[in-house]
């Protein structure tokens, strides 16, 4: 069974099948034709991957991201932003971070990020001289906070798969978010040195935060809302999600009235497009991972890292570093559902905490976004500035390599992520 599934599932993707559709079809014909068993199994089965009110975040948080994205919080975010960090050495480099950094707070999705607030700096950073290859690898990498900022849509995933709270999640994300956010920065200010940019006039002014902060505080309340109201006990984070779309609504169409039926339409079918195929593929891999289980893979695999230790932080790096190899080859939802079933039990076996699992696992997705073969983020800013990835290289691996730098401290200590859920009633 496990080697039809490895085959037909490798076949298919070879082929530019889907991976939703490849992980649904292996596992639907494992099951009429290798067990013996019906199509109404396989419905069922595939219903109870997406039957989750853990899951019906997805499309929330997504349909308030672009909402807030398309009635006009971009160019507000930019100026406070630029107030802020601007005057740094390597200042339209900072603001691309720490624009990322907010904007997390609203769409939980990386990739929306790239497309959407980031890709609006690349034009200016290359005004000012920074190379086009920094540019896109600034951009790229940037938006993987995206989903570890709370909200977050794979957090969301992990949360519904293994019956952890989202809310101790989202807020064990804060700092590992704010870490990454400075590894960034600091990465981006030795090479804004090393290409010779010219420093932003100007200087930090109270006077201009404020100024800049009085125009975008409506959307700059939306990430406040969404932990205030978890955090507080009153909603859950999917009840959450809900009270981000109407005030998204509210802030782009009534507030900052740039939110036009257009934007609206373009809004919902987006959030339709995108939530449809995460659920695609959130149903195709629990298909795909209940015949994995009952080959025995999951026996397996315990068999194969209990064996070689049972240190609670040994069994962590490992974890880590197969959804770092996983994601670089598979989207990172669909790893989430193939795996996370299967890790779950055995990081429990051995102690580990599971926020701070969830949320460990939640940054390797995200440096699995910008690490080809299949690095989404860093291909859409590829594409928006029309270069290869490959040119991307000498400056991704130092971004990586300062993402696994915060990877070790929050091994290291992982009060770090765990300190925040104190604060949910």
């Amino acid at each position: 069974m496990i080697t039809w599934l490895l085959i037909s599932f490798a076949v298919m993707m070879l082929l530019g099948v889907p991976i939703g559709i490849s992980l649904g079809l292996s596992a639907m014909g494992g099951i009429l034709f290798l067990d013996g068993g019906s199509l109404v199994t396989v419905t069922q089965r595939m219903f109870e991957g997406m039957n989750s009110w853990a899951l019906l975040a997805i499309p929330l948080y997504t349909f308030a991201g672009y909402t807030m994205s398309k009635g006009g919080i971009s160019q507000r975010l930019m100026d406070f932003c630029y107030s802020i960090v601007g005057h740094i050495y390597g200042g339209l480099a900072h603001v691309n971070v720490l624009a990322s950094m907010i904007f997390a707070g609203i769409s939980g999705s990386a990739v929306a990020d790239t497309a959407g607030v980031s890709g609006m700096f690349m034009p200016s950073m290359i005004k000012k001289g920074y190379s086009k290859e920094l540019t896109v690898t600034v951009t790229g990498v940037s938006s993987t906070v995206g989903i570890i900022i709370p909200p977050s849509i794979p957090m969301v995933v992990i949360a519904g798969i293994c019956s952890i709270s989202t809310g101790k999640m989202f807020l064990g994300g804060i700092i590992p978010g704010i870490l990454l956010g400075i590894s960034q920065m600091l990465i981006s200010y030795f090479f804004a040195k090393k290409e010779g940019v010219q420093p932003e006039p100007g200087h930090f002014s109270i006077k201009e935060v404020g100024r800049t902060f009085l125009k975008s505080w409506p959307a700059l309340l939306m990430p406040v809302i969404i932990i205030g109201t978890i955090s507080s006990g009153l909603v859950s984070p999917t009840e959450a999600g809900a009270i981000a779309v109407v005030y998204g609504l509210v802030c782009g169409g009534l507030v900052y009235r740039e939110l036009t039926w257009k934007d609206l339409k373009f809004c919902f079918t987006e959030t339709v497009r995108v939530s449809a195929r995460i659920f695609v593929v959130i149903a195709g891999a629990k298909l795909y991972t209940i015949l994995l289980t009952t080959a025995g893979f999951d026996k397996w695999l315990t068999g194969v890292m209990l064996g070689f230790s049972t240190n609670p932080a040994v069994i962590l790096i490992m974890i880590l570093l197969l959804f770092f190899v996983v994601t670089m080859f598979m989207e990172s939802i669909a790893a989430l559902t193939l795996f996370m079933p299967i890790i779950f039990p055995i990081a429990m076996s051995v102690g580990i905490d599971p926020i701070v699992l969830g949320v460990l696992v939640t940054v390797m997705i995200g440096i699995g976004l910008v690490t080809p073969p299949v690095g989404m983020c860093i291909y859409v800013a590829c594409d928006l500035m029309k270069i290869r990835v490959g040119q991307t290289t000498k400056y991704l691996i130092w971004y990586i390599l300062g993402a696994f730098a915060v990877v070790a401290i929050l091994i290291a200590f992982p009060q770090l992520i765990t300190c925040m859920g104190g604060f949910i009633r």
